[in-house]
């Protein structure tokens, strides 16, 4: 079975919707959006030219991307009156276990806090086994000190 660049479109801007749940951030979201825009357009027989998709392409999702972004990033990171301050008391404080050795100048690697593991960068090493404090949240990650 051929699949023909209608049915490419489509199933590319599936992978980056749901790319999207990997990566935090809440872009490649509105790339997967252009991907059904030209998807469709070429459906319907608006667009035919492999120039004119890349160009729907692109103005499609910055469009979404700088009119939508800051309605749709509630839907994904939730709303919240105080920015995620609330969020961020959870970690923020919170004494660790280094699980995966963490390298120094930022180098990431694994910490438990609550019986689940954290991905956490630190300015210095850490070895497996060692304690630490959170100091802050950096969207799915946690930046880390050496504790005490």
């Amino acid at each position: 079975m051929e699949l023909d660049t209608k049915m490419l479109w489509f199933i590319a801007g599936l992978a980056m919707i749901l790319l999207e749940f990997v990566a935090p951030g809440v872009i490649i979201i509105f790339f997967g959006m252009g991907a059904w825009v030209v998807a469709m357009g070429m459906w319907i027989g608006w667009i035919e030219s492999v120039p004119a998709q890349c160009y729907t392409f692109a103005i499609a999702s910055l469009v979404m991307l700088f009119a939508l972004r800051r309605f749709v990033t509630s839907w994904f990171v939730g709303g919240s009156l105080n920015g995620g301050a609330a969020i961020d008391d959870e970690f923020v404080g919170k004494t660790v276990r280094v699980v995966r050795a963490i390298g120094g100048g930022g180098e990431t690697g694994k910490v438990e806090l609550k019986g689940a593991e954290w991905n956490a960068r630190c300015e210095v090493a850490l070895a497996v086994g060692s304690s630490a404090v959170v100091v802050q949240r950096d969207g799915i990650q946690l930046i880390v000190k050496p504790s005490s």
